[in-house]
């Protein structure tokens, strides 16, 4: 949450890596601080070690926003983000109960794998079954959209969509909260009357930073790594594709085509030969 976005020696940027005095990712070269540079443990194998980074921004969300013991909790996205939320949870040892809102066959097999208790699918019916897994009522009025009574104590929104966001109001209880992670642009025609209504608390969530672990403050990307080594998480079965540095063109048409290629996150590997999963 800086402050500070314009000020220094370097030219304007949200964060490091966005700024061209420092370049980022794709980036000849990547400038740090030393204080960013974080040592990976002998215990952390590097398919760990590449998703520290958005396992921390799962971590963030949900040690600002914990869950309470016996919540039911409402993850609405399987991505990356939505299934280190999963991950987090567990690794955390919170004990409450998942329900995940996801798209496809594959995405649900990973986010059982990593502890959900239900998976609902996007179809024709999910409205009535995510409801029906959360306790709560469906609600059909004269016109729109069903409506849910009841709902989940508290939602993650990972995907930032229209209909992402919709449905992260409708499925939070009266008093609940919804903690916004997927990224989103200027969004029209969200029915944002159920937040007045039922008194919704909406909490915005943006990569890391802090938190509480243990007694201690610790940077998100520490805590993610000493998860990792005490092996509470193993996040690498996220990264289904693998590809040298000049398969590229490979590489980004398999991003592309996520849903007929099972693909969640495809890393270049400089040791290795082409490998699909």
């Amino acid at each position: 949450m800086c402050e500070q976005k314009t000020k220094g020696s370097i030219e304007s940027g949200l964060l490091i890596g966005a700024c061209k005095d420092t370049g980022g990712s794709w980036s000849p070269y990547f400038v740090a601080h030393k204080s960013q540079i974080l040592p990976l443990p002998d215990a952390v194998d590097d398919l760990n070690g590449v998703l520290v980074e958005p396992f921390s921004c799962a971590l963030h969300a949900v040690l600002r926003n914990p869950p309470k013991g016996g919540d039911r909790v409402l993850i609405i996205g399987a991505g990356v983000i939505g299934l280190s939320v999963v991950a987090a949870i567990k690794a955390l040892d919170y004990s409450c109960h998942v329900t995940i809102l996801v798209k496809h066959s594959f995405q649900g097999e990973m986010a059982r794998a990593f502890g959900a208790d239900e998976v609902i699918y996007l179809d024709g019916s999910y409205v009535e079954n995510t409801a029906n897994a959360l306790g709560a009522e469906t609600l059909k009025p004269l016109l729109g959209p069903e409506i849910v009574q009841g709902g989940a104590n508290i939602v993650y929104e990972c995907v930032g969509k229209k209909k992402s966001i919709t449905d992260a109001l409708r499925f939070t209880e009266s008093g609940g909260k919804v903690v916004l992670l997927g990224l989103a642009s200027i969004m029209k025609q969200v029915d944002w009357t159920t937040v007045w209504l039922n008194e919704l608390t909406i909490k915005g969530c943006f990569a890391y930073s802090t938190n509480e672990f243990e007694g201690q403050r610790m940077n998100t990307l520490q805590i993610a790594i000493e998860l990792m080594k005490r092996g509470k998480v193993d996040l690498s079965p996220l990264i289904t594709h693998q590809y040298p540095l000049h398969d590229y063109k490979v590489a980004f048409n398999t991003i592309t085509k996520r849903k007929q290629e099972n693909a969640l996150k495809v890393v270049f590997n400089h040791d290795q030969t082409t490998v699909g999963g």
